[in-house]
Order: structure tokens, then C-alpha cells, then sequence
């Protein structure tokens, strides 16, 4: 499903201040993480960083990860709709059992 444009403005708006940070983008991803990615995938897997253009998610192992690369384009697409301008370009994986 598309993102609601005013959001998109909002968001924008957001951004524009010179309080905005890097931080806060990923604060706002982890919020959306559920309704970008679907709740299945977001109950398994995390963002947990943005280093530039590149987004690091939380995988539970590498099987996972491989199915997510096999999605990347998908993914990539998914993460930056929130965002009038999308940045992100790249994805990065950590293995952590969140469970554990």
C-alpha cells in the first residue's frame, strides 16, 4: 500500500529542521518497520541502524538473510517510502536471535 502523501510532507517538514538527525530517521523507520515490511516479516527481523545510504536489519540467522537479499529491490523500495526524497540504497545484515 502506498504511503499517505500529507505523511510524506510531514515527514519532510520533519526533516528540514536543524534538529532532525540521522537518529531520528531511524527512530521513525523502527515505528513504521511493521507496516512497510508486513507484521510476519517485522515479528523476525529489525532495523537497527542507517549509516548513510546503507540500512542494517536484525536477521535471526543466515537463511534469513539470504531470503532477504533475494527481496532487496523490494525492500529497498518499501523502506524509503516514507521519505519524499529516498536515500537509502543499500541493506546490511546482523545475525542476533532476538529470543535470545
Amino acid at each position: 500500500m502506498p504511503f499517505d502523501p500529507t505523511l510524506r510532507q510531514i515527514i519532510a517538514s520533519l526533516r528540514s529542521s536543524s534538529e532532525w538527525d540521522q537518529q531520528l530517521d531511524l527512530r521513525l523507520l523502527q515505528s513504521l518497520w511493521p507496516q512497510l515490511v508486513g507484521q510476519s516479516l517485522a515479528d523476525e527481523t529489525s532495523a537497527v541502524a542507517i549509516d548513510g545510504t546503507r540500512v542494517v536489519i536484525r536477521v535471526p540467522d543466515p537463511t534469513w538473510k539470504r531470503q532477504l537479499l533475494s527481496i532487496r529491490p523490494w525492500l529497498i523500495r518499501r523502506i524509503n517510502e516514507p521519505w519524499p526524497n529516498g536515500w537509502i540504497t543499500d541493506i546490511g545484515f546482523i545475525y542476533e536471535n532476538k529470543r535470545s
